[in-house]
């Protein structure tokens, strides 16, 4: 166990900095272990959050992590343009949950709404139920993971496949990427778009992995 430094949290001092239609800017006030008075700014969305103690309490979205079986398994990604950095980026499907929604229910909606893949069976869903941060700088914002498998049969062809995106998803289109020398493949995508399409850091990672795991442990270069 690591010897993890206790922290007094100030739950109830928290001073909101301003508002939008979204999210909030609000400053955190808590005590470090030597009982120093300390604040911290954080960007947190103003719904979604559920009640209670479970797992889905502390979630705001859940990503997916979606496996075509192709001859050569390929991942399966989605590109939109992200205002905020205004640029396209390369992401994972993803989605809110809403409140009080089942996390698996939540990957199975978004995942066929942003890629049109059918979810036939709800079991083959695996959950990683750990709480993953995605910024823990910046927001309290957190996701859990969802892995996804799909038999690429004659019930997945192409022609049957159809997105239902929202209003504002107006940019996103999917991607297939052979997992083989997804790192590759990735900086490739990127570095013919002069500038104006950036890898998501999630996807960066799970291409390092992949990468460290050839290169380490499989001994490939």
């Amino acid at each position: 166990m690591l010897p993890l430094i206790p922290v007094e949290q100030e739950t109830e001092l928290k001073e909101t900095l301003g508002q939008g239609s979204w999210l909030a800017l609000e400053k955190v006030y808590y005590k470090d272990n030597k009982q120093v008075e300390r604040t911290w700014e954080r960007v947190i969305r103003k719904s979604n959050r559920n009640d209670g103690t479970s797992i889905s309490s502390a979630l705001d979205a859940v990503d997916i992590h979606a496996v075509l079986l192709t001859p050569l398994p390929e991942l399966l990604l989605v590109v939109q343009y992200r205002p905020a950095i205004q640029r396209y980026c390369i992401e994972f499907p993803s989605g809110l949950i809403d409140k009080n929604e089942d996390p698996v229910d939540a990957a199975i909606r978004e995942f066929q709404e942003e890629t049109g893949y059918q979810v036939k069976d709800k079991n083959s869903i695996r959950l990683h139920k750990s709480v993953v941060s995605y910024e823990p700088g910046l927001t309290n914002s957190c996701c859990c993971v969802a892995q996804i498998t799909i038999h690429c049969d004659q019930q997945q062809k192409e022609e049957k496949i159809k997105q239902q995106l929202e209003p504002d998803e107006w940019s996103l289109q999917t991607i297939r990427l052979p997992l083989k020398n997804l790192m590759t493949h990735l900086l490739e995508l990127e570095n013919t778009h002069d500038g104006q399409l950036i890898i998501d850091s999630r996807v960066h990672a799970y291409a390092a992995g992949l990468l460290a795991h050839d290169q380490l442990l499989l001994g490939k270069t």
